[in-house]
């Protein structure tokens, strides 16, 4: 807390609320969760933190614009699941990950019953529930 309160006093910042935050705007963009820009995502281990954060981030908003969203139902409708693929060891830990989801009804709406939006794709396959 001291070198928090020595750099909003250098900088003039307010105690309450921390002005000088900067969000880099791939953290701020909307995100069109089409078949062709989720295929695309970069979901592999070999860069920068905060980009593999950015891009897990667009893929998780494509799987909620799949599962509720008007506009990426009639996507799935139309062309199928969204494909994921990236890193082995990252897909592992994201679709036991979203099975969680599943288990625990956060992927559906109440009363209906739970079909994936997605499919996830690796070097060895990762079966979807």
């Amino acid at each position: 807390m001291p070198k928090i309160k020595e750099h909003r006093l250098a900088k003039g910042d307010a105690y309450s609320y921390n002005w000088s935050l900067t969000i880099p705007p791939e953290f701020q963009l909307p995100f069109e969760p089409t078949h062709e820009a989720m295929a695309s995502l970069d979901l592999h281990m070999n860069q920068r933190p905060e980009h593999l954060a950015a891009n897990l981030r667009r893929a998780f908003s494509g799987i909620v614009a799949g599962n509720v969203k008007e506009e990426g139902i009639r996507e799935i409708e139309r062309k199928g699941r969204f494909k994921i693929n990236g890193d082995t060891a990252l897909m592992k830990r994201m679709d036991k990950l979203l099975k969680q989801f599943v288990d625990q009804q956060r992927m559906k709406l109440p009363g209906t019953k739970y079909e994936p939006c997605y499919e996830i794709i690796t070097a060895v396959p990762v079966n979807s529930k």
